[in-house]
């Protein structure tokens, strides 16, 4: 499945390429008591940015380019270095959009 331009109303920036094989972990599915009962596979990654915003965004992805989780960031390099050091994304792995 071919990435969109947009994810979740924001303008992507960067991503990386959507397979089963990538290693970047899973988003817990917690229920009313706070548990964790299962994870959805993160599959890809993406940065993106809404208009007339400063942050940006690192958004978790599943299989069709869904977004399963997401984290504020300050910066684009910001990002990029959460993305390395808590999903194994390498900075070689980003495409620009």
């Amino acid at each position: 499945m071919v990435i969109s331009n947009v994810l979740d109303g924001a303008k992507v920036i960067q991503y990386t390429s959507n397979s089963v094989s990538n290693k970047f972990g899973t988003v817990g599915i917690i229920n009313e008591k706070d548990e964790i009962i299962d994870g959805l596979l993160i599959t890809a990654m993406a940065i993106c940015q809404y208009v007339g915003s400063d942050e940006y965004y690192l958004f978790s992805c599943d299989l069709h380019w869904e977004v399963i989780g997401d984290i504020d960031c300050e910066s684009l390099e910001e990002a990029r270095d959460i993305a390395k050091n808590s999903f194994n994304v390498n900075y070689e792995n980003w495409i620009t959009k």
